[in-house]
């Protein structure tokens, strides 16, 4: 059997998650902690394979005990479970050696597979994690500095004539910058091309 430990500050969505795992002989749910703090008090009178940990928390966040369950329990396995789909808090995560990284919304089946696949030495990863990535990746390597320091002129609300004139360019070229900048993104206007590149924390304002 697989002994789990919920992590997160929710208890109404600890209650639901432990509801679901009762429907699984082979999962038990042994403890249940509000933040990290609590969790890693736990862990030295508790024996667990798995731990769900949530990213926001008070006291001591997702990142911080997963850093620290790492460093004094290695054996656990950490399983992120969380709302957050942004790439840096995804990257901390995975550079931490989270086995698993999970959005709440994931289906039971894809839960309980996870935590079987973890215990197995797999590292999962939900599937819009993975393509936020490959959107990162593709971005970042097709954007330049220039074109990044162009955005964030844009969203400061500086116009193409200043911008123009700062950089010692025609106003003609900018708005050429601007429309290859829109092509490598797939889109189709100033707010929505700084939407994405502030999506995928390329730029931080």
């Amino acid at each position: 059997m697989i002994k789990i430990m919920i992590v997160d500050n929710h208890p109404v969505f600890r209650e639901g998650l432990k509801s679901v795992f009762d429907s699984n002989p082979d999962i038990k749910v042994v403890s249940e902690a509000e933040n990290g703090k609590i969790a890693l008090d736990l862990l030295d009178t508790v024996n667990i394979d798995v731990m769900l940990l949530d990213i926001r928390m008070p006291v001591l966040n997702g990142t911080s005990t997963l850093s620290r369950v790492k460093s004094q329990f290695p054996e656990v396995k950490v399983i992120i479970l969380t709302t957050y789909e942004d790439i840096g808090v995804f990257s901390k995560a995975m550079a931490l050696k989270a086995d698993g990284y999970l959005l709440k919304y994931a289906t039971t089946e894809i839960i309980f597979q996870t935590i079987n696949d973890v215990m197995n030495g797999k590292v999962i990863v939900s599937p819009e994690m993975l393509q936020n990535t490959t959107d990162y990746r593709n971005v970042k390597y097709e954007l330049s500095e220039e074109d990044l320091d162009l955005l964030t002129r844009i969203d400061r609300g500086e116009h193409s004539s200043k911008i123009a004139k700062d950089l010692h360019f025609s106003e003609r070229t900018i708005k050429g910058r601007l429309t290859s900048i829109y092509s490598k993104l797939g889109v189709d206007s100033r707010a929505a091309a700084v939407a994405k590149v502030m999506q995928l924390e390329l730029i931080r304002l």
